[in-house]
Formats: C-alpha cells, structure tokens, sequence
C-alpha cells in the first residue's frame, strides 16, 4: 500500500497542466488553458484547466478532478495505478507498506491485462536478440529493412518465434493465467484444450496506446505462404480498440505539436522508415481503415494533418474517404503523393533528410487540387463527370464550419473545374440546406414561424440551492484567508450560517465535510483532500461550483486603460454577498410558508402574531436589501401582504 506521504509527494509535484498536456493540446486562454475534451467528442474546446487550482473541468461532458482524477479517468486506472503512474512520470520513489493478500486480489483485471502485454513485449523482444532463430531470420530482415537499433529498441519491435506454443507456456510457467492469455488474444484454445500462441514466426510490432501501455501487437510474417495473412493484429479486447489507437502516435507526440502537423501514413515500417529518417510527427491507421476516432485522437495534439497514402486505386480510395472525415472533424487537410516507384518506406531511403523535407513541403495540395490532379482530360472535357466532381467537392466543403475557409474553397474549386463561382455557390446552398433538413428533421423552410409571446418566457426568481452553491464556493475558494484578525473567512462563514436549514444535501455534505476537517486539523482545507471522496458525482459537484468557464480577457485592462478588480481581490465583499443572498432566499421562503398558515387561523391574537412575524421578516429584508445594495422585484409573499 502507498504511504501518505508518497501520495502527498506526487500530488505536491505532478502539475495539472503538463499531466494533461500529455493527452490533450492546451492553448492559454486568461488565467485558464483550453483544449479539446478527452472524455467526449466534441470541436468546439470547453476542457478547462486551472494551474493555479490544479483542477480541470469539461464544460461539455461534466468530466472534473485533478491530476489523479484524470489519469484514472483517462487510462481506466484505479487510484493505486494513477499514484504509480505519476510517480513514474516525475521520477518519484514509492514507499509501500507490505500489502495484505485481500489488497493484492484487488488489483483490476484491466491492470492485469496489460501487465501480462508489457511482459509479451519484453519477451519478444528478448526472442529477437538471443534466440537462435531471431538471429538468423528476424534480424536479418529487420537489418535487410535497414532498421537501427535505436528505432527497434525505442519501437520495442520482437520476434514471436517457431513454436506454435512457446509464448502461452512460458506465460503460465511465469504465473501468467490462461485466463488473461486469452483475453488479451495473445492465446487461443483448440476444442481439445490446448493453448496456442495466436503469433509464431512474425515479426513483433507492440502497438502503444496514448498513454504508453502496450495494449495490443501487429504481427508480420516473414515467409511466403499464401495461406496466411501478411499482417495480423490483436482482436479487439478491453484494453485494445483497434479504431481508437495509432500507430506510433505516442512516439510521436511531442514532434506533432512541436511542428503543429501530423503526417498519417499506413503502414507500420512506414512509420518506422520515416522516424529513423528524421520525420517524427508521424503515426499509423494499421489494422483499420482510418476511423474518426483516430482522428479525434490527432486532434488534441494539431489541427493540421498530412495523408501519405500508397499512390493506387486503393491509396486514393482511402485518401478521398479520410479527407472528408478530416474536414468534419475540423482539422485542416492536406494530401501528399509520392512518386510511383516509391512508398515512404523506399522514398526517405533513396533521399537525404533535407530533399526528403523539400519534396514534402512543395507537393503538400490541399484536397481541391489533389481531387483535381487525380482528374483525367477525358473527365474534364465531359460536362456530366465534370459536375459530378464538382458535386463531390462541395459535399466535402459543407463539412468545413469557417465561412472564410469554405468562400476560398469554393473559388479554388471553381478555378480549377472552370465553373462560375455564383452557380457552385449556388448549388452549395442548396445542397447545405437539404443536408441540414435531412439530418434535423427539419420542417419546410417556407412555414411561418409560430409567434412566441413574452409572457411564455421561463422567469428565473432567486434560487435556494443556487444560492447554497454560492457560499460553498467562497467557503472552498476564501475560507483559509482572513476575514479579521482573529478570524478566518470560513469561521466567518460558519457563524453566520450555523443555525441554517440546507436544502441541498451536497452543499450541506461539503460543508460539514469542511468545517469538519477545519476543526480537527487547525489547517486550511486542501481541495484534493475533498476529492477523496469515491463519489464521481460529488467530485464533479465540486469541480462544478468552483470552476468558472468564463474568463476575463487581459486585452479588457488595456482597453480601458485601468486595472480591473475582479472577485479574488474584493473576496471579503464576495463573502458577503453570497451570505446575504442566500439569507434573502430564505427570508422569501419564510414570508411564503409564514402566509401559508393565514386561512387556518382561529383567532385575532394568532392573526396578530403572525404578522407580527411577517413584519419583522420584511424588516430583516429590507435590510438585507440595502446591504446588498439591491431592489428586488416584489416576489411571493411579500407582493401578496402589500396587496
């Protein structure tokens, strides 16, 4: 078990922003950085990371926590394997107390599969430098490809070797279960029990997912047998979604957002070839036909992606289908033929590196001018085949959201096709307007619209648990600051609040949750301390009240020409105004419920009483108006007394 104070340690050192930079691309945006949410699909950013809170939120899908949070939530890790996971990252030694058996049973089925696929790897690997048939067949080829060391060492490339059963024995023989053998799919059994290895005579490709983890193998055989398959890859199991994964994208992240651009290319030596060369923004859709999935993948890292595909009818077929799920994913497109004689592979081994990047920068097209050099003379002397390329251009165009974009698109498709640019306009209308209909079920453009009456609008009156969500924030946010010089904001707080009835049981749990800790430890409360709690749903309450998505551009204090002074700064008024608008909540409810009472009143002397009640009530709210410095609308019971 994890001492507290390694936990302390790790959660101390692991910063928010570079736990989640591993993952997803983060762009400042005020005090806050932005990105693309990892738990959703989305194209307009609303992941929200807070440095200085160490926190993130997902305004979109409700995802929030902190360091540990995301990584358990990212990797499917328990918290155990989160802790490990970023103690490894920043280099931090774990202290453990000697574990009970009950703790060690405990450990996931999802940690043991891919315990037991890190352990396939190294002995692939092994199998490749000291067996003798790795010497004498894997390695020959792999020299034959001209791969160095270093690509097969940091790639963790292996040999499977002869045996049909040899990786299945020697798991088991090493306390490896048949049981995760086979749902990993490194092993299969036959209908007479025997287990079999599902690789042999292949050279080992281990497929990393995002976060490093071999989660799955590409297998290619070496001898000529036309009764099995060239490449074979893992089955799809828990930890390995062959549609969700690249192929050397976790090699290659940090080289993507260094140059802003990913290169996809096909193969697994194509990614090999040209990572050796020197091009290392680079990843693979092996295994699959390129998925949005993995598109959304490449997203969190660039908005600019390159297709390098094969130059024959299949290569085109697949470019022209990833164009338009590139363009549907926001991401900006460009396509890149290589010469016929040659694929990635050959092409980065007959140049130089500075010839390699020459020929990549000058015969990057955008998808206009691939489709359009893809065209022969016949087509382009043909009206209908002509139209019927222009269709297929503007069905793509549709995809892309920036008008400013899809106007230059439009003009370049018209330039190239020499077809007016006011009827390709024209069409794109049209065809934008039934594909909206057909997706939305819309009704017919031509209906009037029904009239809509102000009085249908929904009236928004001061809210008890809004209210109540208000005063936990500047509990969570101020209450270690001093209010005086005896007290701190959450003693203030807490007397002004002590007597309260709490509607909504979250706040009143993270309330007392705090007050709690406050008097026991006589220390601040450490929000992740909060976040212990099991609960997914009351992480994200918290996460929910002290995250704003909105943020204060700086470019506002240089055009007014002054310091603005937000709520951090004026925290004693913030204090002040969220006790006294929830005190207003409640007096508005109890002018309500005291009214309540009025037809069930047998006597001029209960009469008496209760407005005597009421008016006191009315009196503590006019005071609390005037303190707040507000005139609220006559709402509820008051409205009906003066009436």
């Amino acid at each position: 078990m994890i001492t507290n104070d390694t936990i302390d340690r790790i959660m101390n050192t692991a910063r928010i922003e570079e736990v989640v930079g591993d993952f997803v691309t983060l762009k400042r945006r005020g005090v806050n950085l932005l990105g693309l949410c990892p738990f959703h699909n989305e194209k307009t950013p609303s992941f929200t990371v807070s440095p200085a809170k160490g926190i993130y939120k997902c305004f979109g899908c409700g995802k929030a926590g902190n360091s540990i949070n995301f990584i358990m939530d990212h990797e499917q890790l328990s918290y155990p394997e989160a802790l490990r996971y970023l103690a490894g990252k920043y280099h931090i030694e774990i202290e453990e107390t000697v574990q009970k058996k009950e703790e060690i049973e405990q450990k996931t089925e999802r940690e043991s599969l891919f315990i037991l696929m890190t352990a396939a790897q190294k002995y692939y690997s092994q199998k490749l430098v000291e067996s003798e048939d790795g010497k004498t067949i894997a390695m020959p080829y792999l020299k034959e490809r001209e791969l160095k060391p270093n690509i097969i060492e940091s790639f963790g490339l292996g040999w499977s070797g002869l045996g049909r059963e040899d990786f299945s024995k020697w798991a088991i023989e090493n306390g490896y279960s048949k049981e995760y053998l086979l749902k990993t799919g490194m092993s299969f059994e036959t209908d007479s029990g025997l287990v079999l290895d599902r690789f042999h005579e292949r050279i080992m490709f281990p497929i990393h997912n995002i976060a490093g983890k071999v989660a799955g193998f590409g297998g290619r055989i070496l001898k000529n047998n036309a009764k099995e398959a060239k490449y074979i890859n893992s089955p799809e199991t828990d930890i390995y979604n062959k549609s969700k994964i690249l192929y050397g994208l976790f090699q290659a992240r940090k080289a993507i957002r260094q140059k802003d651009e990913c290169v996809i290319v096909e193969g697994y030596m194509d990614v090999l070839a040209l990572h050796q060369a020197g091009i290392e923004n680079v990843a693979a859709s092996s295994g699959t036909s390129l998925t949005e999935d993995q598109l959304r993948l490449v997203k969190r890292f660039t908005d600019n992606v390159t297709f390098l595909f094969d130059g024959d009818a299949a290569g085109q077929k697949a470019s022209l289908r990833a164009i338009d799920m590139a363009l549907e994913q926001e991401l900006n497109v460009k396509m890149l033929s290589l010469p016929v004689e040659h694929d990635p592979d050959s092409f980065v081994k007959a140049f130089d590196i500075e010839t390699v990047e020459k020929y990549f920068k000058e015969n990057s097209k955008n998808f206009v001018d691939f489709r359009a050099g893809l065209l022969s003379e016949d087509v382009l002397r043909d009206p209908i085949k002509k139209s019927d390329v222009a269709r297929e251009l503007i069905n793509s165009v549709i995809l892309i959201r920036d008008n400013i974009k899809r106007s230059l698109y439009m003009r370049e498709i018209a330039k190239t096709l020499d077809i007016e640019e006011k009827v390709l306009n024209d069409e794109l209308r049209r065809t934008a307007a039934s594909k909206f209909k057909k997706e939305n079920n819309a009704p017919d453009l031509n209906t009037e619209p029904q009239a809509f009456s102000q009085e249908q609008e929904l009236q928004t009156p001061l809210n008890a648990t809004a209210q109540e969500k208000q005063l936990i924030k500047v509990l969570l946010l101020y209450g270690d600051r001093l209010y005086a010089d005896d007290m701190t904001c959450a003693q203030y707080i807490y007397r002004a609040v002590h007597e309260m009835d709490w509607e909504n049981q979250d706040c009143f749990d993270v309330f007392n949750k705090y007050k709690e800790y406050t008097e026991l430890e006589n220390k601040p409360v450490d929000i992740n301390y909060l976040m212990q709690d099991k609960s997914e749903e009351m992480r994200r309450f918290i996460y929910d009240i002290i995250t704003d998505r909105h943020q204060l551009s700086p470019g506002w204090e240089k055009f007014l020409g002054r310091t603005i002074i937000g709520p951090d700064y004026n925290y004693k008024d913030e204090i002040k105004s969220a006790i006294g608008y929830l005190k207003l909540v409640k007096i508005n409810k109890m002018l309500t419920e005291n009214l309540k009472g009025l037809p069930e009143l047998e006597t001029d002397e209960a009469m008496d009483d209760l407005f005597m009640i009421h008016n006191e009530l009315l009196k503590l709210k006019k005071q609390l108006v005037v303190e707040l410095g507000i005139a609220p609308p006559k709402i509820g019971a008051e409205a009906a007394i003066q009436n």
